[in-house]
């Protein structure tokens, strides 16, 4: 029995291997991708795809050429098209169905070696920001896999904190694969981390006629959270309006008083400030 169980997560591993690039970065840096679809398309991070044009390497050697279709440095994502078809795509897992102690992968090219794969098991699992793990990362797994057991994919690494592997949720990655270029929700706010004592965004400026605007958001509200979930870091703001559908409620305190803005976004409908 524990012979089949070593070649199941062998062949998973394998796997996993053939899905996984090597991205060329910048002034000799680098660092992985994951095979989205077997056309070419190709996702990593976008502090690892800086450049408009640059070359991938697959897993059997091969060197492609590949372009930047869409990147949003607030996600940290980037989608590249390359110049190749035919490729082992990686299948796609469910990030909110996540539960700490499961044992997960990740594969990429760390100080460039490439193929290499590290095991390890889910500590924390925030699905609308980060999924964290044991895993043993280093320069050159950004933009590379996680995945479950079953080799589905279920993050993409970006960075290590506390000697954690952080990676972002693959539902916010598909959400962002589907967009395909289409520019990002822009709120239309310029804002300030402040702490009071629970984290918050405070607007020191709004974009006439903006989203933030027509939703009757004032300058020097502060935004506390979205849908009764607080934010704990400013990334938060750009990942509650992507996983939006149509309206986004976003909690805000003005004045001392908690009240709610909805924002549209596919409507012109106005939102309106309730208590």
């Amino acid at each position: 029995m524990f012979a089949s169980v070593m070649e199941d997560f062998n062949a998973t591993a394998d796997r996993l291997r053939r899905s996984t690039v090597q991205v060329e970065g910048s002034r000799g840096g680098g660092g992985s991708g994951v095979i989205w679809r077997e056309d070419g398309l190709v996702i990593t991070n976008a502090h690892v795809a800086r450049r408009a044009t640059g070359r991938i390497q697959l897993a059997d050697g091969r060197v492609a050429r590949a372009t930047v279709a869409a990147r949003d440095a607030q996600l940290d994502l980037a989608l590249l098209q390359a110049d190749v078809r035919g490729l082992p795509a990686a299948e796609a897992g469910n990030s909110d169905a996540l539960r700490v102690g499961e044992i997960v992968l990740a594969a990429g090219s760390p100080y460039g070696y490439a193929g290499t794969v590290t095991v390890g098991v889910i500590h924390a699992n925030s699905a609308r920001r980060w999924i964290e793990a044991d895993l043993r990362l280093a320069p050159g797994n950004s933009g590379g896999p996680m995945a479950d057991a079953r080799g589905r994919i279920i993050g993409i690494n970006t960075m290590v904190a506390n000697g954690l592997a952080m990676a972002i949720p693959s539902n916010i990655v598909e959400r962002f694969v589907a967009r395909r270029g289409r520019r990002a929700r822009r709120l239309g706010v310029t804002v300030e981390p402040v702490n009071m004592p629970q984290f918050g965004l405070l607007i020191v400026e709004l974009e006439a006629e903006g989203p933030a605007q027509t939703a009757g958001l004032k300058v020097g509200d502060i935004l506390t959270g979205a849908a009764g979930r607080p934010f704990q870091a400013p990334f938060d703001l750009a990942l509650a309006l992507e996983a939006g559908e149509g309206a986004v409620p976003l909690d805000v305190l003005r004045g001392g008083r908690a009240v709610t803005c909805e924002v549209y976004f596919e409507h012109p409908a106005v939102g309106a400030a309730v208590g």
